[in-house]
């Protein structure tokens, strides 16, 4: 896993890539921020005082994510979390914690050897086929940017070739109409929502090798997708975007800010991008960062919904609760906003997307 890189610019360090794809377990950690979370009382009173709100990525397939996470906490965990830990996700959102799936639906991951097995995530959303078995070469050519040529427009550091990113393109009409109502429709999936791993028009300088007209309209196609994705999931699943908007977006219910430091902390661009997110008391802004220090600076942020921070690597998820930045809310009450043990199968039939 590619970590994001930072400098003195800040429109150079919008690296705003936490990305999965786990398959060997390999490089990711987890964060959070915390004060001691309120202790939970009978009845239908949720609501988190005088606490921080912990933002946790946990991402390792083989190590469940801790039980200890419960009201104040947003947590993400990685395309088979639910599958894998059906038991201990169940316990934490019966505690008031929201899980989202992580999803990647910008490029694609390079292994094509047939070892990369048990993932029938993976090959559902990259070939549309069933089986567990994930091979690039199984992926459909037209699914892809550059159908001629698909390794031309790519992620570099991931080996990642950039799916077809157009308005209404094939490649999101699959993700629409087959892969993310499987997940909503499954009985045994049974979490809040999905991370969008940089879905956003802020940023595109992960991308080599695509004109400045091709950047244009991949960012015009992922404004096309972000309200496509609302319309399919319907308005109680959770989306939060690993990248930023340009302008007020009314679909996502939060953006990730991604390791960026104390010297960005407060910073009227990220203020600015933030408050673009319309959502009301569903907003689910949230940061990560590599040290305490940096997560504490950012929970005090205006529009910060949850911060986190992370050691090691993105893979486990450490406890709760953690150090004692003493910020309190920095938002709405947890019970304002929060969605007790949504039932994705509810959701109404989608209608296609236009």
């Amino acid at each position: 896993m590619e970590e994001p890189e930072s400098s003195s610019s800040v429109l150079s360090r919008r690296r705003l890539l936490v990305r999965s794809g786990l398959v060997t377990g390999a490089a990711l950690a987890a964060g959070l921020v915390g004060g001691p979370l309120t202790e939970r009382r009978a009845g239908a009173d949720r609501s988190v005082t005088s606490t921080d709100r912990p933002f946790i990525l946990h991402f390792d397939w083989s190590v469940p994510p801790k039980t200890v996470y419960g009201a104040g906490c947003l947590v993400v965990v990685n395309w088979w979390g639910s599958r894998h830990f059906p038991t201990e996700i169940a316990r934490i959102r019966a505690q008031d914690a929201e899980v989202l799936e992580y999803t990647a639906p910008i490029h694609d991951y390079p292994w094509d050897d047939g070892t990369n097995t048990g993932i029938p995530e993976h090959v559902r959303f990259y070939t549309g086929g069933t089986g567990d078995i994930y091979r690039r070469r199984d992926i459909p050519v037209e699914w892809y940017w550059d159908p001629a040529d698909p390794g031309r427009v790519a992620v570099p550091g991931y080996d990642g070739r950039v799916m077809d990113l157009r308005p209404g393109s094939a490649w999101f009409q699959h993700l629409l109409a087959d892969y993310y109502p499987w997940r909503l429709s499954n009985p045994d999936w049974k979490l809040d929502g999905f991370q969008l791993d940089v879905v956003g028009d802020g940023y595109l300088g992960w991308v080599s090798g695509a004109s400045a007209a091709e950047l244009e309209l991949m960012a015009e196609g992922m404004r096309w997708f972000m309200d496509a994705i609302r319309q399919v999931t319907g308005p109680e699943c959770i989306l939060v975007n690993n990248n930023f908007w340009l302008t007020d977006d009314h679909a996502t219910d939060g953006i990730m800010v991604e390791n960026h430091g104390l010297d960005e902390v407060g910073n009227e661009f990220w203020v600015n991008a933030l408050s673009r997110v319309k959502r009301g008391v569903r907003r689910r802004n949230v940061t990560t960062d590599s040290s305490q220090v940096d997560a504490c600076g950012w929970a005090g942020v205006e529009g910060v919904d949850h911060a986190g921070y992370w050691s090691g690597g993105y893979q486990i998820g450490p406890s709760v609760p953690f150090g004692t930045c003493g910020l309190g809310n920095n938002g709405w009450p947890v019970s304002a906003h929060h969605i007790h043990l949504w039932d994705s199968t509810t959701y109404a039939t989608p209608r296609p997307p236009r």
